[in-house]
């Protein structure tokens, strides 16, 4: 069988880009299906603030009968090289039919073409960037990812390998059961870092919430600044992260920490909206009553921390430990006390002693970013 490449230009066939992974997953229970209302928003070029620093070509594939087969985009994050000082493209998107021919045909199209844009290396999979959904599933195929997290083929590695592709840097999740786990040491360590260093805790204020995100933001830009990957994010970015966080977070899964009036460190959880999302089958109208109508309502029962940073000069006093007593002790309150930490880099020693050491965590899935040089 041979395939054809078509460049997506037509709102037909961004529907098609959009469809393809309905049909290649139906049936597999540990898939969540996207809202194809915030897909589509992803690649509107006039709406999504990535396209202000960032150049995306969407890919499909038909096969001899015009039916879609598989999809790729093409990414040139203009902020990532700058930032970086590199010459690097991206792919993201990618999902196909179980065919080696067409695997190949598909990421051949996107390294030539990376190449004509004057690229040297392209890595994926990256759903823009590091701040969006990123990495391919390599371990962990057996239940089902949370909210932001992605799930894939198998095979998809395999795949990659076989076109030249190597591994450029894990990325680990791990799960936390606040039934299973002794942290009693925690609320001990709590106490004495706040009497100690003086500290004030408060919730998030996601009634305020445009005012919140940039004071996040600030620490995380200061913590992440130098770590694997990094793309630090424009103020319509963050506007929009605003927005979405808006839509599922609770106050109290958002501790943030001050000393003498100034945020030091935060942690952000989110209740697992992904157990809402499976049951809408991509349509928002059932998203919207899956999570905010209480006849309709999704129980949901676990949550996903999605970020914990600490001020570089604040590291070490325990606060990692206050933040982390405030998200299980909050997550139990609100009936979801177990879920995901993800995702930390490999190389996050650190982080990784908290979670394995301290919390006897569950490194249970592993996410994986490839590079080529091309």
């Amino acid at each position: 069988m041979s395939f054809t490449i078509e460049e997506v230009t037509s709102r037909k066939q961004l529907s098609e880009f959009i469809d393809l992974p309905f049909r290649l997953y139906r049936g597999n229970p540990n898939w969540v299906p996207p809202v194809k209302y915030f897909q589509k928003a992803l690649f509107n070029k006039k709406k999504h603030p990535f396209h202000e620093h960032g150049d995306v070509t969407l890919l499909i594939a038909r096969n001899d009968q015009r039916k879609v087969a598989g999809r790729i985009a093409i990414i040139v994050n203009h902020t990532h090289n700058e930032y970086h000082n590199e010459k690097t493209g991206f792919f993201g998107f990618l999902e196909c039919e179980e065919n080696a021919g067409l695997f190949k045909l598909l990421v051949t199209e996107a390294e030539e073409r990376l190449r004509k844009a004057g690229m040297d290396t392209i890595r994926g999979p990256m759903n823009f960037s590091t701040n969006e959904e990123c990495g391919l599933l390599v371990k962990g195929f057996n239940s089902r990812p949370p909210i932001m997290m992605p799930y894939n083929s198998r095979w998809y590695a395999d795949a990659l390998d076989s076109n030249g592709y190597l591994k450029a840097k894990d990325l680990l999740a791990y799960y936390i059961d606040s039934g299973k786990i002794d942290y009693s040491r925690f609320p001990r360590i709590a106490d004495q870092v706040v009497k100690r260093y003086c500290i004030k805790i408060r919730d998030f204020s996601v009634k305020n919430i445009h005012r919140e995100v940039p004071v996040i933001m600030d620490i995380y830009n200061e913590c992440w600044h130098d770590n694997w990957g990094f793309v630090p994010m424009s103020k319509s970015e963050l506007d929009m992260m605003a927005n979405e966080l808006k839509m599922i977070m609770l106050p109290e899964l958002g501790p943030i920490v001050e000393i003498e009036g100034k945020p030091v460190a935060f942690a952000i959880a989110l209740p697992d909206a992904n157990q809402a999302f499976v049951r809408a089958n991509g349509n928002l109208i059932r998203a919207v009553f899956a999570l905010k109508i209480p006849l309709f309502r999704t129980k949901i029962n676990q949550i996903r921390v999605l970020l914990l940073g600490v001020r570089k000069e604040f590291r070490g006093r325990g606060i990692e430990a206050l933040l982390i007593h405030r998200i299980i002790e909050a997550s139990i309150e609100k009936n979801m006390g177990r879920g995901e930490l993800s995702w930390v880099l490999e190389d996050n020693h650190s982080m990784r002693r908290i979670l394995e050491k301290e919390l006897n965590a569950d490194q249970y899935r592993t996410y994986r970013i490839f590079q080529k040089t091309i």
